[in-house]
């Protein structure tokens, strides 16, 4: 395989993974939806059923942060390290960055950092001057 097809393939898979937080707080939100059914039907009077969904909450949300991590880790050595710079790649990039912007404090920092290296950096995906 090429330098650009490995790219291509490593950009889709980070751009998979980055839905990952979204994953883990959707289960974790099922989870603890289920787990306070099951205390206002039974009472709170066995916590052990509590206990055990809580950690599997925690382990999914940590987890979809795990695998967002690794999102950007792909990302990051699929355009910096592979050249992989297309138009849809960029444009992608961008609507990521933008949703960046609402995971404060850490999401809103990464993403005007993104933003503006993309701004900044347009030419080289193969933008005009005239694309943003």
């Amino acid at each position: 395989m090429n330098k650009e097809t490995i790219g291509k393939y490593v950009a889709v898979l980070g751009l998979l993974l980055f839905w990952a937080p979204l994953w883990g707080i959707v289960d974790s939100y099922l989870i603890m939806s289920s787990s306070f059914q099951e205390i206002t039907l039974f009472g709170s009077n066995e916590p052990k059923i509590s206990q055990e969904e809580m950690s599997s909450t925690a382990l999914s949300t940590v987890t979809g942060f795990i695998l967002f991590l690794v999102a950007l880790c792909f990302l990051t050595f699929s355009v910096v390290g592979l050249n992989y710079r297309t138009k849809w790649l960029f444009w992608a990039l961008i609507i990521y960055s933008t949703l960046l912007l609402f995971m404060f404090p850490v999401g809103t920092v990464l993403g005007v950092t993104v933003l503006a290296a993309l701004v900044l950096n347009k030419k080289k995906f193969g933008l005009d001057g005239d694309a943003i």
